[in-house]
């Protein structure tokens, strides 16, 4: 008897329903993807516009992402090596938090210690790659723009509440808000100057990325407006610092070919300058801020190592370095200055608490897939294989990492998108580079 010939056959494997009723096969990832991106922007907007203003909210709504992201996660040999260096992190972090119990540690200390090494990388590495996946880093850069807007108008928002209505009206941002506007001078307390270093690295290293010219000219503008009103040397100094590593790079990107260099500087160059020029001659018009004394107020910071208090806490740090031997002290342990009364063993020159607690290895392992990273992106820089959009991440993410140095930005669980994201994308895009990166 031939199966092929077989009516019987042939008809029980027919569907029972008719072909218009049938389920479609993708609309449960559709309706998933639909979730997650949402889930992932809100994510964002809390991260980067709000950050550290609703811890809470923010925590669920990390959570929310990523268990979006787990369905359509592929671990791939890209991702794997990604996770490879964090779980070297990881042993790094255990073993670490059990020596710093061993010296009277607090457990709040080592619970902490364990949701910002631990639990908080992995959460975003996963929220990346999703993103990266579901949405694209073209996209992804998009919505930094349309972010961009929204953290220059909170600044707006909240010098304006404050010099009307007193700190009060302001707490929402930052508890303790304060506003200094003194013989020229600019500054405030706001979390999302963190976010701004980012932004305003990537924008000024790749404004050709934000597509219509009268938004490039408006959010450059924004950007430098926010940064010289900010008080933040960090900040401040990230936009000429993403602009230069801009310049640098693009003659090394594979967009570099399809235009000349006079047009790309009509094309972005020129508006660039002009929102420059304009934000500057605004504030010097319409505002009490001078920009001379601004500058002269960072330069003269730079020059005392941060000021009094990092000086004194630079000190400290290296006399427990040489007290250990470089070996490191554990987590969760401090030094004779105390920088935060409520969390002692929290220091804002975070490179030099990181040798103070793991050494000089396990700081060497921490800092190992950022270097790969590095050097991963210089590489394709030099083989002329460097996209734009990730020109804007690597410069973006060079500022957040020298502002790491002197802001605790790396150790707060809403802000780690700035070093987690640019990663991710790179080495999930670019595995090739990674066979042949040394360490």
């Amino acid at each position: 008897m031939n199966a092929g010939n077989d009516q019987s056959l042939m008809s029980s494997a027919q569907p029972a329903l008719p072909p218009a009723q049938l389920p479609r096969a993708g609309k449960y990832r559709l309706t998933v993807r639909h979730m997650f991106l949402g889930s992932a922007f809100l994510l964002l907007l809390l991260a980067v516009v709000v950050p550290n203003s609703l811890p809470a909210p923010t925590a669920v709504a990390m959570g929310l992402a990523f268990m979006l992201a787990v369905p359509g996660l592929r671990f791939g040999s890209e991702l794997r090596n990604l996770l490879a260096l964090y779980v070297c992190t990881i042993i790094v972090t255990i073993v670490y938090m059990i020596v710093g119990g061993m010296h009277d540690a607090p457990l709040v200390a080592l619970a902490q210690v364990a949701a910002v090494y631990i639990l908080s990388p992995l959460l975003w590495i996963i929220i990346a790659a999703g993103l990266r996946r579901q949405l694209g880093v073209d996209r992804l850069i998009d919505w930094f723009v349309v972010l961009s807007f929204l953290c220059a108008l909170s600044v707006a928002l909240f010098f304006y509440l404050f010099l009307t209505r007193g700190a009060a009206a302001v707490a929402f941002f930052f508890k303790g808000a304060n506003v200094n506007l003194n013989e020229g001078f600019s500054g405030a307390t706001m979390h999302v100057y963190g976010s701004l270093i980012f932004l305003c690295g990537g924008f000024f290293s790749s404004p050709e990325l934000i597509k219509n010219r009268l938004l490039r000219f408006a959010l450059l503008g924004m950007l430098l407006a926010c940064a010289l009103t900010s008080g933040r040397s960090a900040l401040i100094i990230a936009i000429p610092i993403g602009w230069a590593l801009g310049w640098i790079l693009a003659p090394r990107t594979t967009e570099h070919l399809r235009t000349s260099a006079i047009a790309r500087f009509v094309q972005y160059g020129l508006p660039s300058l002009v929102a420059i020029v304009v934000a500057l001659v605004m504030l010097q018009a319409y505002t009490q801020v001078s920009v001379s004394t601004v500058l002269d107020s960072v330069s003269t910071k730079l020059a005392s190592g941060g000021g009094d208090a990092r000086t004194q806490m630079a000190r400290s740090l290296y006399a427990g370095i040489f007290d250990n031997g470089g070996l490191g002290a554990g987590h969760g342990v401090g030094v004779g200055f105390v920088s935060d009364p409520v969390h002692p063993w929290r220091y804002e020159l975070v490179w030099l608490a990181t040798i103070y607690r793991v050494g000089l290895l396990g700081t060497f392992i921490y800092a190992l897939p950022f270097l790969v990273y590095i050097v991963g992106v210089v590489r394709m820089a030099l083989a002329r294989r460097l996209p734009n959009r990730h020109k804007f991440l690597f410069c973006g993410f060079v500022c957040a990492f020298l502002a790491s140095n002197t802001n605790p930005y790396i150790e707060a669980f809403a802000l780690q998108w700035m070093y987690v994201i640019p990663l991710v994308a790179w080495y999930i895009e670019y595995p090739v580079f990674l066979r042949t990166t040394p360490p």
